[in-house]
């Protein structure tokens, strides 16, 4: 049986895709598992007649990312996770997808990753293989076996850690029931979402202290031990997938956050989202002096043959200073990652729009080792 919907076993590398996931040539991935060991599956073991050429699975390809990690292969950042919090106060504009591609694309450079999907919709949690409203029942004529049902969300953790801090709760369960890994224990890890996440804005009303920075008081328990079964300091990044509207869990999400990512369809109703998002992490800024999160633009849904585009173009250059150097053109490949439950990126990892992600996440990289020195200001020229 299975624990994602994605037919996994059926998704298979030969060397020049795997070197293209993990961003390496071919011949150093020969040298990589020369060095460590690894065997890798023949063609010809399933079908004499095949060719003996490797094929790599998901699983083999983020096991070579975390053993290029401990090889120091992969440049540290900081003693604590880069938070990155995905957010627009508007729907359609490619937020779960980049959401998920950034934390997949970042795994399998080594980093480790944690995902946390903030919207009822849970198009996060479907993109990494999950449907949020299964039952046990449902699950078992699908084939798959209890990993694959959602039993809790980023609402049970911070309900429970509320209740703990007002005392009106016992101590907190152990959170790691709660953590998917979708593509094996080497993976990005999840923590999915479903129609009950909704609980949690009601929560928030019974929260003792600043309800806007729950999220980020959490995360300091968390890393100081506090909350059994979450230690986000085993984290290189941990990425919110925000729900696109305004609530406790964006606001929250945006304060915890190092880096808010803004993806930004080319249409003027996404760019009147983004002044909107910008008065709130100003805001936040100026009730919470802590909170100096970074903002970065990402274009998305790009083309050269929409006409509106050129002027969309001149209206974000108010904001010049936050945008990212990569777009991602518009595609229909994408609408498919949610049909086959697996990111682009896995789907097929020489495809343009993976190539566009791969460079934005290089952007992200460079960014987050900046954030690391010295946390820049909030501001922004059109704030």
């Amino acid at each position: 049986m299975r624990s994602t919907f994605a037919l996994q076993d059926d998704v298979v590398y030969r060397l020049k895709a795997a070197a293209a996931l993990l961003n390496i040539s071919e011949n150093t991935l020969r040298n990589h598992l020369r060095d460590s060991g690894m065997e890798i599956q023949r063609a010809n073991k399933k079908n004499p007649a095949s060719p003996a050429v490797r094929l790599f699975s998901i699983a083999d390809i983020f096991r070579l990312a975390q053993w290029r990690r401990g090889q120091d292969l992969v440049k540290r950042l900081s003693s604590g996770p880069t938070v990155i919090a995905v957010d627009l106060i508007k729907g359609g504009v490619g937020k779960s997808t980049t959401a998920g591609e950034l934390g997949i694309q970042l795994s399998l450079l080594g980093y480790r990753v944690l995902m946390i999907d903030l919207d009822v919709q849970s198009n996060l949690t479907q993109l990494m293989g999950y449907e949020s409203d299964l039952t046990v029942d449902e699950a078992a004529q699908h084939d798959l076996n209890e990993d694959g049902i959602v039993t809790g969300t980023f609402a049970t953790v911070c309900t429970q850690y509320m209740e703990s801090k007002s005392g009106r709760g016992t101590r907190m369960e152990n959170v790691a029931n709660l953590i998917k890994r979708p593509f094996g224990m080497q993976g990005p890890a999840l923590i999915p979402s479903d129609t009950f996440l909704g609980d949690l804005e009601q929560a928030f009303t019974y929260a003792k202290g600043n309800r806007e920075l729950v999220f980020r008081n959490l995360f300091k328990d968390s890393a100081a031990g506090h909350v059994p079964g979450l230690n986000v300091s085993e984290f290189d990044f941990v990425i919110f997938d925000c729900p696109p509207s305004i609530s406790f869990s964006s606001t929250n999400a945006i304060a915890a956050a190092d880096l808010v990512i803004a993806p930004i369809r080319m249409d003027s109703f996404a760019v009147k989202g983004l002044s909107r998002l910008v008065s709130e992490i100003n805001g936040l800024a100026e009730r919470s002096p802590e909170v100096r999160p970074q903002l970065m633009i990402l274009p998305t849904h790009y083309s050269t043959n929409i006409t509106r585009v050129s002027r969309m173009q001149q209206q974000l250059q108010a904001y010049k200073t936050n945008l990212s150097p990569t777009v991602i053109s518009s595609s229909e490949l994408f609408p498919k990652t949610q049909e086959n439950y697996l990111p682009l990126t896995l789907q097929q990892p020489t495809a343009a729009p993976v190539g566009e992600y791969r460079l934005f996440t290089e952007f992200v990289l460079s960014t987050a080792g900046k954030l690391a020195k010295k946390q820049p200001s909030v501001n922004t020229e059109a704030a």
